[in-house]
């Protein structure tokens, strides 16, 4: 190993909002088996898939309140 480098060539890597976070975190089996399935469906890795997924409900405009409401009348039909 050099006890000394020259970076006066080195160019600056400008930073995007596109950084993404490294951070462990345990899933249990059959939740990775179902990214890794979904995400080679979509075409992408599982990780990909799971960031995209996260993010679209993230995004999602209707509260879980709603979407339960939603879900729920779906299953249970009032009867009129």
């Amino acid at each position: 190993m050099k006890k000394e480098y020259d970076f006066s060539k080195a160019k600056r890597v400008q930073k995007s909002k596109e950084v993404k976070v490294i951070k462990t975190f345990r899933l249990d089996p059959e939740v990775l088996s179902w990214l890794e399935a979904e995400g080679e469906k979509q075409g992408m890795g599982y990780q990909t898939f799971l960031n995209w997924f996260l993010l679209k409900s993230m995004n999602s405009q209707e509260s879980f309140e709603d979407r339960l409401a939603k879900l729920e009348s779906a299953i249970f039909k009032k009867k009129a």
